[in-house]
C-alpha cells in the first residue's frame, strides 16, 4: 500500500514518551529558536527569509513514497522533519516566524491519521503563527511583507514557491546569495545540544560496528576459519538492525562494507560479494543519525577476528597517522596544515613498510600520498554527512570551538592508480613493484572517528575500540 503523501506533522515532530526511549535516554529536543537566531542575527534588519522543507518523493514516479528526508537548512531552523511545509521569517527585533503547512485533505486521515492542529504546531517548532498552504496571503501579512521587498532564499530552491495563486510572491524581490553563506557559518560551528546528539549517533553507531566483528567472527568461528556463507550485506543488514534497535531510524548515508579487494573501491556501495577469507579484512563505512545528525565512522577489521601479519602492518601504520593527526586537532590549528603532516606521515610509513622507497617530503611533492590515499584528511559533520561550512565541506584554515570534524586516513591498493604510475617516469622510482603485488590483498584501509573541537582542545566523540588488541579481543569473546 502507497504511503500517504501529505504528512503526520504531530506523530513526528513531538519526543518519543520517555518509557518508549531507548537505553540510556538520547538526547532531547534541539532549541531551534537558538538556530533561528544565529542566523536572522546575521541578515539586514526589515527583510524577508523564506525557507521551504523538502518535497515527498515517490519511488517510481506515480506511487509509493519513497522514505523522506528533510532538508537539512529546514531542519536546523525548525525542528520540522516530514515534507510539504514552508516558513516565513521577518528579520530584526520581534519579527515572527510564521510557519506555513500542507493541509491534509480530511478524507486522509483515515489513512495517515489525523493532521497536527495550529496549537500543536506552534508548541513544537515555536513557530508565532500557523497558516496552512492554502492561507499564503495571511502568512504575507502576518511579516508585513511590501512590494519590491527582499527576501532571501536558498539559492537550491529559488524557484521553488508555496501555492500562490495570486502572485503575491512575484512582487518580491529574491536574494539568493547570502542565506546560504550565513546558513553555512552557522551551521558549521555546532551548540552544545547538536554535539549531544552527534555523540548519541556515534556511541549507537560505534556499538553497531561491534556488533558487526562479533557476527563475523561467530560465522568464521562455525566454519573453522573456511569461506561459509558470510556475506557484506548480512553485516550491512547487522548494522542496520542496531543502530534501528536503539532508536535510531534513520543512516546517515548509504553503508560502505567492502571485503577483501571491495575495500579498495573508496565509495563501494553493492555490498553484494561473499566475505571470501578469514584473513580478509572488511572495511565498513556506516553512520547512523539521531535527529538528522550523522555518525560517520570507519573501521577495518578481519573477518575472522585476527590480523595476519601485513594486514596487521597496513592497518597499524593507518592507525599511526590518525592518532598523531587526531592530537592536532584543536582550536586554532590549520586544518590543511593537519592534513599535510598526515600525507607526510602516511608515506614514511609507506617507507617503512617497503613499498615505496625514498625521500618521504620528496616523495609528497611527487605525488606519491595520493597514489595511496586519494581523498583529504577529513571534512565537517552534522546535519549532512559532509557537512556545510564557509568554504565547502572541507575546513578552510583555523579549525574553531564547535567544528566537527571527521579524521579519516587511509592507505589502499588501487590497481587503477597503482598500475600506470608503475610505468611512470616519474614516480615508478618511488614505488617498490614486488611489495606493492605482495601487499595488494590487503585491499585497503581506513580508520574514521568525529572530532569535536573545544575551546580546551578536542573531544573525540567516536569511542568505538580501534587497536588491534581492542579489536582482536572482541572478537575472540564473541
Amino acid at each position: 500500500m502507497s504511503s500517504c503523501g501529505t504528512p503526520r506533522a504531530a506523530a513526528t515532530l513531538s519526543s518519543p514518551p520517555a518509557s518508549e526511549r531507548p537505553s540510556p535516554d538520547p538526547p532531547g529536543p534541539l532549541d531551534h529558536a537558538r538556530h533561528r537566531d544565529a542566523v536572522l542575527s546575521q541578515l539586514p534588519p526589515g527583510k524577508l527569509v523564506y525557507v521551504p522543507a523538502g518535497k515527498a518523493q515517490t519511488r517510481n514516479g506515480v506511487e509509493g513514497n519513497a522514505r523522506f528526508r528533510q532538508e537539512p537548512d529546514f531542519l536546523y531552523l525548525t525542528g520540522v522533519e516530514e515534507p510539504g511545509y514552508h516558513a516565513l521569517f521577518g528579520t530584526g527585533a520581534d519579527a515572527p516566524f510564521v510557519l506555513i503547512a500542507p493541509r491534509q485533505d480530511p478524507e486522509m486521515d483515515v489513512w495517515c491519521g489525523k493532521q497536527a492542529s495550529r496549537d500543536e504546531l506552534r508548541a513544537v517548532t515555536g513557530a508565532d503563527i500557523v497558516y496552512y498552504d492554502d492561507e499564503f496571503h495571511k502568512a504575507l501579512d502576518a511579516v508585513e511583507a511590501q512590494e519590491g521587498q527582499t527576501v532571501f532564499v536558498p539559492s537550491h530552491d529559488a524557484a521553488t514557491l508555496p501555492n500562490d495563486p495570486d502572485g503575491l510572491f512575484l512582487g518580491l524581490r529574491p536574494e539568493t546569495t547570502a542565506l546560504g553563506k550565513v546558513m553555512a557559518k552557522a551551521r558549521s560551528l555546532k551548540t552544545s545540544e547538536e554535539i549531544d546528539c552527534l555523540r548519541f549517533a556515534n556511541e549507537v553507531s560505534g556499538d553497531a560496528h561491534v556488533a558487526m566483528w562479533r557476527h563475523a567472527a561467530r560465522a568464521f568461528r562455525v566454519t573453522n576459519g573456511q569461506p561459509g556463507q558470510l556475506w557484506e550485506h548480512e553485516l550491512e543488514a547487522v548494522f542496520a538492525g542496531e543502530t534501528m534497535k536503539r532508536g535510531l531510524r534513520h543512516l546517515g548515508y548509504p553503508s560502505i562494507v567492502g571485503a577483501g579487494v571491495h575495500a579498495a573501491t573508496l565509495h563501494y556501495e553493492r555490498n553484494d560479494a561473499r566475505v571470501r577469507s578469514a584473513d580478509d579484512l572488511v572495511l565498513v563505512d556506516a553512520g547512523a543519525e539521531w535527529r538528522g545528525y550523522t555518525a560517520d565512522i570507519t573501521r577495518t577489521f578481519p573477518a575472522g577476528g585476527k590480523f595476519e601479519a601485513r594486514r596487521r602492518a597496513v592497518y597499524e601504520a593507518v592507525l599511526d597517522v590518525q592518532v598523531r593527526a587526531i592530537a592536532e586537532m584543536r582550536a586554532g590549528a590549520n586544518w590543511q596544515m593537519v592534513g599535510a603532516r598526515a600525507k607526510l606521515n602516511t608515506v614514511q610509513n609507506l617507507i617503512d613498510l617497503g613499498i615505496v622507497r625514498g625521500n618521504a617530503q620528496d616523495a609528497v611533492m611527487a605525488g606519491v600520498c595520493g597514489l595511496f590515499l586519494p581523498h583529504s584528511l577529513g571534512h565537517l559533520l552534522g546535519l549532512q554527512v559532509h557537512d556545510v561550512g564557509p568554504g565547502g565541506p572541507v575546513p578552510d584554515g583555523a579549525l574553531a570551538p564547535g567544528h566537527v570534524v571527521t579524521c579519516e586516513p587511509g592507505i589502499y591498493f588501487v590497481d587503477g592508480l597503482l598500475e600506470p604510475a608503475l610505468e611512470d617516469r616519474f614516480l615508478k622510482d618511488f614505488l617498490v613493484r614486488d611489495e606493492i603485488e605482495r601487499f595488494k590483498a590487503v585491499g585497503g584501509v581506513r580508520i574514521e572517528d568525529n572530532v569535536a573541537i573545544t575551546e580546551d582542545g578536542a573531544e573525540n566523540l567516536t569511542t568505538c575500540p580501534k587497536t588491534v588488541e581492542e579489536i582482536e579481543a572482541i572478537c575472540r569473546d564473541a
